[in-house]
């Protein structure tokens, strides 16, 4: 009921023409499977009460099964922990109080997957899950084809384990042709054997969308036209079909699990290379619903903001927390109707907590030496204790180098060995294909139609040190779109630098909007420990191994899949921290949720007898939901800042 591109007043056609012929096929013998969020029970409840007792009926009979899907559909591995199991408990309680039951198989929302949700899910009272088995698996070499024929067990943070019954992109997309129409019963059929010729033992006929059977919902100009014979129609005769065909059993997604093999070892469905999967084609990836869209940015701010609020207040009302649930609804992020996007910015109350730049009163501290700063032609050099930055002013004060120790001479364009990040000048690889200069602590922006926007120009800074030791340093960077005030806080103490951009123009922006560019030094760092970890939705950090056996892995969160998609997949960063580092040194990227919810992207990449790793944070990019209206938001909803802090630490040996 909240499909993006369903008007409110279409509802009751949609429960019409979609969701009563579900019941008819299973008043006829066929078992169904029905996902829904408790939003769309409640609203089906509003709208025509008979389906509900229709649906009671079925229950009792056998005939269906509800799989849960929590209150709304939201993203997982881009909301707290807090709001993930709000949103299951709310379904749970709704299915309840209407049936009598609470769903015992969940359909992971989006099929947008990290192993912190897998705890999540457990405590929720979910004996089993249900994700999508192709995307991952192009990921994981090493797992048997005959994984794909049963279901398996996972593993997810903290050990957990949970079955997992497989979807299939594959599968339901033969099965939406074939009921549009597109593909004649002999071409399916001859699908189906070949499925089932690989030894398939349960195998998901259609785990996809009933709205787009005998009804349009108009997201693409590309969609099927309804002609002939009622899709249900069609689908009914299909089921028939099978049911008498003698060679399978159809099924509740509930019999599938009698194939799990207890015994076998568990799996991990996430990867370095996509540490969040998603449903269907990468261009599915998880920025669908965290950096594009009309301004999802924006959006999952303020909705962050409105937590911070509540948690900040104490608030246990359910009501409240249902609605946050509902702002964060994946379906606000994609095809969303301009009437509905208007509705949901009214609806949105005023702005949480913002958090605002501490006042000088409130940062003085006792500090070990008085920081000492120096000009050297292009470079501004800062050292104090046991830190020491360097900033290039002929590149936007981009990080030259940044870390522990007196400064030593630069090495063949290398920071340093003293220095975990900072620039690797052109020259520094011995490969053509790396044959760039790498900064760090810079902004890139990439239009659709133009040259890229950044703020490596010449500046003059103003520097000075305030009471409590930190170094204070602002220019103003001109750009070919207009200016940029950079604003940063160097920190001695805790080896720290926080960057803050003031703006009129950078966002939101048509195209791909990345900063907080930390650029690893390989003389420094361990190719045989690298990691990064953050958290993706749940309570605990998830960390990937960026070699494997000693030698690095290749990947690139950031590459694009299309010219209209501009990556691959990102980090939900939910934590409000990305770590990447060895056994050694440890370097923290940060970006407060409250200031603006951008997501984390990993690069990294073998050069000959080096390598190169790199971080960032992506504010905005790029898809088939990008819209090219304005994107600007109601005015109780404050602009994301774009303030991030680096910061690096030594591990104790």
């Amino acid at each position: 009921m909240a499909f993006s591109s369903i008007e409110v007043e279409q509802r009751a056609v949609v429960v019409q023409k979609c969701y009563w012929p579900l019941l008819r096929l299973a008043r006829q013998g066929f078992p169904i499977g029905l996902e829904m969020t408790s939003y769309t029970l409640r609203a089906i409840r509003e709208i025509d009460p008979t389906w509900v007792d229709e649906a009671r009926a079925l229950l009792d009979a056998g005939q269906i099964e509800f799989i849960g899907s929590g209150y709304v559909q939201l993203i997982g591995p881009l909301v707290p922990p807090e709001i993930n199991e709000w949103n299951l408990k709310l379904g749970q309680e709704d299915f309840e109080e209407t049936f009598g039951i609470r769903p015992m198989i969940a359909l992971v929302n989006e099929q947008a997957y990290s192993p912190g949700l897998v705890p999540i899910y457990k405590a929720a009272g979910f004996e089993a899950l249900i994700m999508d088995w192709a995307e991952p698996a192009s990921h994981h070499s090493d797992w048997r084809k005959e994984y794909a024929l049963e279901p398996q067990t996972l593993v997810g943070a903290e050990g957990t384990t949970i079955p997992v019954v497989w979807s299939d992109v594959i599968s339901f997309q033969k099965f939406q042709r074939f009921a549009h129409g597109e593909l004649s019963a002999a071409e399916y059929m001859e699908f189906l054997v070949l499925q089932l010729s690989k030894g398939m033992r349960a195998m998901p006929l259609y785990t996809s969308d009933a709205e787009i059977f005998d009804f349009r919902p108009g997201r693409f100009e590309s969609e099927a036209s309804i002609d002939g014979m009622s899709e249900y129609e069609r689908i009914g005769l299909l089921l028939r079909a099978l049911r008498d065909s003698g060679g399978v059993t159809l099924g509740l997604p509930r019999d599938a699990l009698k194939f799990l093999q207890p015994d076998r070892a568990p799996i991990q469905l996430e990867s370095a290379a996509a540490p969040v999967p998603v449903k269907k084609q990468r261009k599915y990836n998880v920025l669908r619903w965290a950096v594009t869209g009309r301004n999802d940015l924006a959006l999952n701010t303020h909705c962050w903001r409105i937590f911070r609020g509540l948690v900040d207040a104490g608030v246990t009302e359910p009501e409240r927390w249902r609605n946050l649930c509902e702002f964060w609804s994946s379906d606000y992020r994609t095809h969303i109707t301009e009437a509905r996007w208007l509705d949901l910015q009214q609806r949105l109350p005023k702005n949480g907590v913002i958090k605002a730049a501490p006042k000088e009163s409130e940062r003085k501290r006792p500090f070990a030496s008085e920081p000492k700063f120096e000009r050297r032609g292009r470079w501004l050099e800062i050292e104090a204790g046991a830190c020491h930055l360097v900033l290039n002013t002929s590149r936007g004060l981009a990080i030259q180098a940044m870390g522990f120790g007196p400064l030593l001479p630069q090495e063949a364009g290398a920071p340093g060995t003293t220095s975990p990040i900072g620039t690797l000048a052109h020259g520094f690889y011995d490969d053509i294909a790396f044959g760039a200069d790498f900064y760090s602590g810079h902004f890139v922006y990439e239009p659709h139609d133009s040259h890229k926007v950044t703020d490596l120009v010449k500046c003059e800074p103003e520097v000075s040190v305030n009471q409590a030791g930190q170094v204070e340093i602002h220019a103003t960077i001109a750009t070919s779109l207009g200016p940029v005030d950079k604003q940063l806080l160097f920190d001695p103490q805790d080896c720290s630098l926080a960057v803050e951009y003031i703006h009129d123009w950078l966002m939101p922006l048509p195209g791909a909007v990345r900063l907080g560019f930390v650029t690893l030094n390989p003389l420094v760092f361990d190719v045989r420990h690298l990691f990064f970890e953050c958290e993706n939705g749940g309570r605990s950090q998830q960390r990937h191994a960026l070699s494997n056996d000693g030698v690095l892995l290749s990947l690139d969160h950031g590459r694009a899949v299309s010219r209209l998609v501009s990556a691959t997949t990102g980090l939900g960063m939910t934590g409000g921290t990305l770590y990447i580092g060895d056994n050694r040194h440890v370097v923290a990227l940060e970006m407060d949720r409250c200031d603006a919810a951008g997501v984390g992207l990993i690069t990294s990449s073998a050069v000959r007898d080096s390598y190169f790793v790199r971080a960032a944070i992506s504010v905005r990019e790029s898809d088939e939901t990008s819209s090219r209206k304005a994107l600007s938001m109601a005015e109780n909803i404050a602009a994301p800042k774009f303030r991030y802090k680096v910061s690096i630490r030594q591990v104790a040996e």
